[in-house]
């Protein structure tokens, strides 16, 4: 198996696509409005725990519907909820990678709006990434892969300027 197989078999879950986009809406509505002088650290914890939060009723929804679903042959609750941290293990590494430059800012190695854009950034690229691995996983054309890609961080920076505008 290709190393953009298992990348995309460990991040191309829905749960890792929505991880990315409401980690970064979460950071552009709490942190774009620090100044150099305000610290990151309440940024990071608060986008922190709101994750691990969404995670967590992310991993209970899956395993409920799996566990109720006729077509799947897993009769044991332990068996679905293990499948639903498989599936969802995607948010909360996507959000790690988002949250390098908030530690960076939090220890003060970068200024606060700085890590607060930098994530911004990781967590568009995320997408593009994704998006990217897709197109090409399906053998498209390499100007539909690019487009493709474009498309993807487009609709990521629209949905987080989206949720920053509503907070």
């Amino acid at each position: 198996m290709s190393f953009r197989h298992r990348l995309w078999q460990h991040l191309g879950t829905s749960a890792a696509v929505y991880g990315t986009i409401v980690y970064a809406s979460l950071i552009a509505a709490t942190g774009l409005h620090l100044h150099d002088t305000d610290p990151v650290l309440p940024v990071l914890t608060f986008c922190a725990v709101t994750i691990v939060v969404f995670w967590l009723a992310h991993i209970f929804a899956v395993a409920l519907a799996r566990h109720g679903d006729d077509e799947v042959t897993v009769d044991s609750p332990w068996a679905s909820i293990k499948g639903a941290v498989d599936h969802s293990s995607g948010m909360l590494e996507t959000s790690a990678i988002m949250s390098i430059p908030l530690v960076l800012g939090s220890l003060g190695i970068l200024e606060p709006q700085a890590s607060i854009r930098i994530s911004l950034v990781v967590g568009v690229v995320t997408l593009a990434v994704l998006g990217y691995l897709a197109f090409t996983l399906r053998r498209r054309e390499w100007w539909i892969r690019i487009v493709g890609t474009i498309c993807t961080a487009l609709f990521g920076v629209a949905i987080i300027v989206l949720e920053y505008s509503l907070h």
